[in-house]
């Protein structure tokens, strides 16, 4: 398996196209924004190509807690970049892969052929679009669904491209339900299938895998407004789910899902010194979404 003669950053992993003399470009429009950083030592590329010829990475196959059979996390090892997971849901109507992670090798392609394949990526915002062309080539050219609101950052599309509009989509004849309550970027998404929600940095899940939080840039410690952070919860409110699954392996909340997501979002307004009443109030007002 090769690739093209694009760039990877090294901080955030996602796959850029060269300038017209086929150098790498002087920045990453992913990095060098607000949600993102540049290394202290300057913007830093590599390739694919460069990555899989020097052997150190491997892609791992990990059982979710949340479902080990249907919900499998395939994240790199040693990490890379940020060192997000994709997860592949498997389905009675095939499967579909939820967020892209940079590294893709022929043992990858094997190993998720040997699961039933893939009809589809879905990926969450653009932090995580990472080799999005090459996984999508590497499974016959499946479709890659990303929000339209975050067309902008999308540096290299698949050549099956969809950006979505509106709040929600249902794909695999509504097997699976992806929706947008924007938030960390306009276009944030989130998964849903079975009763388990697929969060990636929508929402954050905690340490204590007891509640979520909600960030404009994480790594930048900058919060997310509470009205934004009340769509959130307006967007999954009306959906029974019991799993949360994070960004990363182990980041899984296992029950009491729903009801985790509006007391932390209740909290998180709370702590940052707004009157909680003001964005929630009454049971009355929450049926009516005041």
């Amino acid at each position: 398996m090769t690739f093209s003669s694009s760039y990877v950053c090294v901080t955030c992993g996602t796959n850029t196209p060269a300038d017209a003399s086929g150098a790498p470009l002087a920045t990453c429009i992913i990095c060098d924004e607000p949600r993102q950083y540049v290394r202290s030592s300057g913007q830093e590329w590599t390739t694919l190509d460069s990555l899989k010829s020097a052997g150190k990475h491997t892609n791992t196959f990990t059982p979710t807690e949340a479902d080990p059979e249907n919900l499998i996390s395939i994240s790199t090892s040693p990490s890379f970049a940020i060192g997000q997971r994709g997860i592949l849901v498997r389905t009675p109507k095939g499967n579909i892969l939820w967020d892209c992670i940079t590294y893709i090798d022929e043992e990858t392609v094997a190993r998720i052929k040997e699961l039933g394949g893939l009809k589809a990526i879905v990926i969450s915002h653009p932090h995580y679009y990472s080799c999005l062309k090459e996984w999508s080539d590497a499974f016959g050219g499946i479709p890659v669904y990303t929000h339209t609101n975050d067309k902008k950052w999308v540096q290299r599309p698949a050549d099956n491209h969809i950006f979505w509009e509106g709040t929600s989509i249902d794909l695999l004849d509504g097997e699976i339900k992806v929706l947008c309550p924007g938030g960390h970027f306009d276009g944030s998404s989130l998964l849903l299938w079975n009763k388990n929600l697929l969060v990636a940095d929508t929402m954050m899940v905690a340490a204590s895998r007891r509640s979520v939080s909600f960030m404009y840039s994480f790594p930048n410690y900058w919060p997310l407004p509470p009205q934004d952070v009340k769509t959130v919860w307006k967007t999954v409110r009306p959906y029974e789910f019991d799993n949360i699954l994070g960004a990363w392996v182990g980041k899984d909340i296992v029950g009491n899902g729903r009801n985790i997501v509006h007391e932390s979002a209740k909290l998180y307004t709370q702590y940052c010194g707004h009157d909680t009443a003001k964005y929630y109030g009454s049971d009355a007002e929450e049926l009516s979404f005041d």
